[in-house]
């Protein structure tokens, strides 16, 4: 079964086992692992480091009943979760820049002392990639863990995605390259491992890392995310006209919003976010 995203059909959940679409939201769950983009980050215990050239993959993670693990930030990204039979057990992978199938990762789950198994798995790619490729690179993985495809869902064009312990699992989908969480979860940044960052210098970094790729895609999804935090629905654009519409239209609305959080900030923080390139390639926004 697959499930196809876009800017009219933003979000999709469903039963891991049937397919059928359930109404439960993602900020029903807590998540304990959250892989976001394909930056360095230090998953902490779970963390499979010698794949780092090739994005971000976890070991195995013990997840309780109504805990689940997310991939997010996904642009031409893949991302694949692995489970055991009753989810009490997920990996999770960040292919970074498309869907690519990274054998030494799944052997190394196989290998795993404790002796799990996989035998459920979830498959999304981002808007921008894995068009041609994403299939086949599913079968590969599919054919490694000897997995069943009637066990191996897929979601495409999502920016995030999350799958869940509950029942007989769950999965989140959202073209939004970030989901709502009760808890964010435990994979962050090497430059800064705290779990107690404020909310809005937390996501001055994260809006830092798109700014810096300097270009229409990253500038949307900067305003995408940003909005989002200001209560500004902004969905996710593909085409270079309604992204560049939807920044010079919404951007604006949205740089008022946060203006007042950003005035609490560091001095770092107020003066680097007005440096960033995207008040260069859009002067008309000011904060």
């Amino acid at each position: 079964m697959s499930y196809s995203l876009n800017t009219e059909r933003s979000s999709v959940a469903f039963a891991m086992d049937t397919g059928e679409q359930i109404q439960e939201r993602p900020d029903d769950f807590d998540c304990v692992l959250d892989i976001y983009s394909n930056l360095t980050l230090d998953l902490g215990p779970v963390g499979l480091g010698e794949f780092g050239h090739q994005g971000n993959y976890s070991g195995w993670m013990a997840l309780s009943d109504n805990e689940g693990v997310a991939v997010s930030g996904l642009t031409s990204c893949g991302a694949v979760l692995v489970a055991n039979v009753n989810f009490s057990f997920v990996a999770a992978g960040h292919m970074s820049g498309d869907a690519r199938f990274v054998g030494p990762w799944c052997e190394a789950l196989a290998a795993d002392a404790r002796g799990i198994r996989p035998h459920h798995m979830l498959w999304g790619t981002g808007p921008d990639g894995s068009r041609r490729t994403g299939g086949q690179m599913l079968m590969q993985y599919m054919k490694a863990f000897n997995i069943n495809p009637a066990r191996a869902p897929a979601v495409v064009g999502c920016g995030a995605i999350f799958l869940v312990r509950s029942g007989s699992g769950k999965a989140f989908a959202s073209v939004s390259v970030e989901m709502p969480f009760r808890r964010q979860g435990q994979a962050v940044r090497q430059r800064s491992t705290s779990t107690s960052l404020d909310p809005v210098l937390a996501l001055f970094l994260n809006l830092q890392d798109f700014d810096q790729n300097a270009d229409l895609t990253h500038y949307t999804m900067l305003i995408t995310t940003l909005g989002a935090h200001v209560g500004v629905h902004a969905p996710l654009q593909f085409e270079e006209s309604k992204q560049r519409k939807q920044i010079l239209e919404l951007g604006p609305v949205i740089m008022k919003k946060f203006a007042p959080s950003l005035e609490a900030q560091p001095e770092f923080v107020r003066s680097g976010f007005r440096k960033f390139n995207l008040f260069t390639a859009f002067p008309t926004l000011k904060v």
